[in-house]
């Protein structure tokens, strides 16, 4: 039995969805703003997590919630949406409802001794079929907190193989079920099945993450993986040597991986155990010393990975771009100039150099006019240049009307 997945979400994905899934900004955050937020507490019926065990229910607009946000990351991916199973929610909130009782994480979760066999099995498969999760917290919001978890999938135990953002983007997931219970002691325990395989005939080539075009900066962290995961009937990574190179064009920042080798700028690796549809590279540039903060709206990374290879021998090399933006409209607060004062004889020009704050604003470009063109005169580019003698201002604007002024004054000959 299979629940539909979000009207509003899957009608917005449609209408973006497009053969190549270099998304714009404005696709991206209407997309997002489809999702829709879920309001009030995300059970319809409590579950219970001591003898006599009960699995209680979510509502659909926790579980609806979740799908959204899953779905709006595989799209951003380039990936099918995925629909939710009632089976699979079944078990899931099950496998909640074990791992609360047991107040800890365990794939291979044992069963409580006053627990009922058959409510354990229906618990154990979700627990081994699932991506899992802990929580010190709880909110209305948290099994769309759960989803967004499984995609970072951060901390170093899970830095080898990422395999819950594996499995939460594998292109041959057709179905997913959600669970949650709170602990005693006020943990919370998210689950959302993951192995289900029934788009096996899914195309796909490769899964990078953070995606190509326009991504979504609050997705990705300085402490975050990147990560391809590619389809193994198109590429034969038998003896490959593969390297990758990301950029990024306006900081200079640049970092070299030999994943198969584990050598390079940060942590790296080939990781082919079996998490999703096929084999993945991950790599994590160390910022240490870059002056790196995070990753934010208006940086353009570049990655291209080389050695790749067809099963026929015929080199396979791939390079894309990821533009990072913001979910959310940022203005311009202020425009900073320099220098603030100058001084030229006639004839004499200067460079002046304004930027917009803050650097990820949603547009930073500039406009500039001099008060008295009699005075000075100045280009697009910033350049002023002094014509007679006077004071006068040189402005740069930006887009929504912010604006710094630099006092220049020309000498008299």
């Amino acid at each position: 039995m299979i629940r539909r997945f979000s009207l509003a979400l899957a009608l917005a994905l449609a209408v973006l969805c497009a053969p190549a899934h270099a998304h714009t900004r404005d696709e991206v955050r209407a997309a997002y703003a489809a999702i829709g937020a879920a309001e009030g507490a995300p059970y319809a019926r409590l579950p219970r997590v001591e003898a006599p065990y009960e699995a209680g229910a979510l509502t659909e607009a926790a579980c609806d919630e979740a799908l959204g946000f899953l779905n709006f990351a595989r799209w951003l991916a380039g990936l099918s949406p995925v629909s939710e199973s009632q089976i699979y929610d079944y078990q899931c909130q099950h496998g909640a409802v074990l791992l609360a009782a047991l107040d800890y994480v365990d794939h291979n979760a044992p069963q409580p001794q006053d627990m009922d066999r058959n409510f354990y099995d229906s618990a154990h498969i979700a627990t081994t079929s699932g991506c899992i999760a802990k929580f010190n917290w709880m909110r209305d919001t948290i099994l769309r907190e759960g989803v967004e978890y499984f995609l970072r999938d951060d901390g170093d135990a899970n830095l080898p193989n990422l395999g819950h953002r594996r499995w939460a983007l594998n292109p041959q997931m057709a179905s997913t079920g959600f669970g949650l219970a709170n602990a005693a002691s006020g943990m919370s325990y998210v689950t959302m099945y993951a192995h289900d395989l029934g788009n096996p005939a899914a195309e796909w080539d490769s899964v990078p993450w953070p995606a190509p075009g326009a991504f979504p900066a609050e997705l990705i962290h300085d402490h975050l993986a990147w990560s391809v995961t590619l389809n193994p009937a198109v590429y034969d990574l038998e003896d490959a040597s593969v390297e990758i190179e990301l950029t990024e064009a306006d900081s200079g920042l640049s970092f070299r991986f030999r994943p198969a080798d584990g050598v390079g700028d940060g942590y790296c690796c080939l990781n082919a155990e079996g998490y999703g549809a096929g084999p993945c590279l991950v790599f994590r540039p160390d910022f240490s010393g870059t002056g790196f903060t995070d990753y934010q709206q208006n940086q353009r990374w570049t990655v291209r990975v080389d050695g790749l290879r067809g099963h026929d021998g015929a080199a396979l090399p791939m390079a894309y771009e990821v533009r990072m933006i913001s979910l959310t409209p940022q203005e311009a607060v202020n425009v900073e100039i320099t220098p603030l004062e100058a001084t030229l004889a006639p004839g004499e020009a200067l460079a002046l150099r304004a930027d917009v704050v803050p650097a990820w604003a949603d547009d930073t470009s500039l406009s500039w006019h001099s008060t008295d063109e009699a005075v000075a005169t100045v280009d697009a580019d910033g350049k002023a240049t002094a014509v007679g003698p006077g004071v006068c201002e040189i402005i740069a604007a930006a887009a929504n009307g912010c604006e710094d002024a630099c006092a220049l004054t020309v000498q008299g000959e």
